[in-house]
């Protein structure tokens, strides 16, 4: 199944240069960052729809991130090759 189904946990993999959107199917983006579900799928979600549909969880509490968050979110995973986890809302 293609898209972000709520309550799912999701792995920013990265910035992505492909120009379309898995969750609403929008082509054309410039700005998109790749997501890895818990079962190992990997999804390319234009940064609007991931703040729209994703929230942060910060000590106990989950929180809406915009689009330049999630951009930098996925600018900080090529850079420091770290793991960052979001939640579907």
């Amino acid at each position: 199944m293609k898209g972000i189904s709520k309550g799912g946990k999701y792995r920013v993999l990265g910035t992505t240069d492909i120009p379309n959107c898995d969750c609403c199917g929008k082509t054309n983006l410039t700005r998109a960052v790749g997501l890895q579900t818990e079962d190992g799928q990997v999804l390319n979600v234009g940064v609007v729809c991931a703040s729209k549909l994703l929230r942060q969880n910060y000590m106990g509490q989950t929180y809406k991130t915009s689009a330049d968050a999630i951009l930098s979110m996925g600018k900080r995973v090529m850079r420091e090759n770290t793991a960052i986890y979001l939640t579907a809302a």
